[in-house]
């Protein structure tokens, strides 16, 4: 391997430092129940949101564990490295480190994997040699949550990352408020900076980066100006409902195209995506679906809106939860509206979200009726800023 190469790789890696670690994250403590494992873990979710710091926080308490030199790390956006970025070169850093430490590494992160092409079959092999343990990042969630689970045939456990819940929001800023979360959001160098101006730059690039290099370079999207205002008018707009005629009616795109561009736009992690509920499948495909911006920070910083509507906006923190918690979520609305029903086994719970200190009679009606046609579970109503922060703050 060349020199200059490893080099590289050497900079990256923290075997006569400690690794900078960042705000705590809850993913990591999660992860670290299955190092021990076979398997490798596979990190996923939007740039910027700390998946390598969650590396680091893993690389460091393994490190502490079993030395620094059991570790190592490698950064697959590191300029220097573009080149090289395939299957063989990981196997060259990973040979090169033998001939330097003497020994394999006990463990190998490979961060933002995807833009190696073939990563996945390198992956495999090292899993079924059981050479050492691996850790994978990438900013795809249909690279690496579903196309690397089926690659893998079971031989990983996929964790998503996203931007700070409201408890890491408040590891950052102790004394902050629900107000300040569905402002500012949860990106991890977004919510440490104190600049407002420089806070919305950051997230007008987040955005920008997730358009041009998640979707547009990954996908050879032509249509550029029709993906920009398509994304901007879906978190402009987040948590109403949505026909495909009224989004073609929109973007002049066909039926086709547009599909595509939804996909692109979930799979970079910009936008997800919440059906509507019904017993029928076919008639869940035909109604309307809502769709949620994955940061509330990005939402307000890209949205054309004049206004914040606080109780859209508490409303979106609820889903995106609901999606960190891993629940399936769907939407209810028939005279009346249930903002998501959350599905378990055979089990749905009703949830309505409500800013404001007094729900108006709707909401707590919506829930009644709703649990009575279909049998549920108790509701839930999150009313208020209290309950609504005391929700966001448990981990049920």
């Amino acid at each position: 391997m060349e020199l200059g190469l490893w080099k590289v790789v050497e900079q990256w890696n923290y075997w006569k430092e400690k690794p900078e670690t960042g705000i705590p994250r809850d993913v990591t403590a999660e992860a670290m129940e299955f190092f021990k494992g076979s398997e490798a873990l596979y990190f996923f979710g939007p740039r910027r949101a700390g998946k390598t710091f969650v590396c680091m926080q893993l690389l460091s308490k393994l490190s502490k564990k079993h030395g620094k030199k059991s570790c190592l790390y490698v950064n697959f956006e590191e300029p220097a490295l573009a080149g090289n970025l395939r299957t063989e070169f990981i196997e060259e850093i990973v040979v090169e480190f033998k001939k330097v430490h003497g020994k394999w590494p006990r463990f190998v992160f490979l961060d933002e994997v995807q833009n190696v092409k073939g990563w996945e079959r390198w992956v495999r092999g090292a899993v079924d040699r059981k050479r050492f343990k691996v850790f994978v990042t990438g900013s795809s969630a249909k690279l690496l949550s579903s196309e690397f689970s089926t690659s893998l045939g079971g031989r990983g456990i996929g964790f998503l990352v996203l931007p700070f819940s409201f408890s890491e929001f408040r590891r950052a800023k102790p004394k902050a408020g629900l107000k300040e979360y569905l402002e500012i959001g949860g990106y991890p160098a977004v919510v440490l900076e104190k600049n407002e101006r420089k806070r919305r730059r950051m997230l007008e690039e987040y955005f920008d980066t997730a358009i041009m290099r998640d979707i547009v370079a990954r996908h050879d999207v032509r249509d550029v100006p029709t993906l920009r205002t398509l994304a901007v008018y879906l978190l402009t707009n987040s948590g109403k409902r949505f026909s495909y005629n009224k989004l073609r009616a929109m973007t002049h795109l066909s039926f086709d195209a547009l599909r595509q561009y939804l996909s692109y736009l979930e799979d970079a992690l910009v936008v997800f995506q919440v059906p509507y509920f019904s017993y029928s499948m076919k008639k869940a495909l035909e109604k309307p679906r809502k769709y949620y911006a994955y940061d509330l920070g990005l939402q307000g910083a890209v949205s054309k809106s004049f206004s914040p509507d606080w109780g859209r906006k508490a409303e979106n923190a609820v889903a995106i939860e609901l999606v960190r918690r891993r629940k399936e979520i769907q939407y209810y609305s028939n005279k009346f509206e249930v903002d998501f029903i959350i599905k378990e086994g055979t089990k749905i719970k009703p949830v309505n979200v409500c800013y404001s200190e007094k729900p108006p009679q709707r909401e707590t009606k919506s829930l009644e009726e709703f649990s009575k046609k279909h049998k549920s579970e108790p509701p839930l109503l999150l009313c208020g800023k209290d309950n609504i922060l005391k929700w966001l703050k448990t981990n049920q």
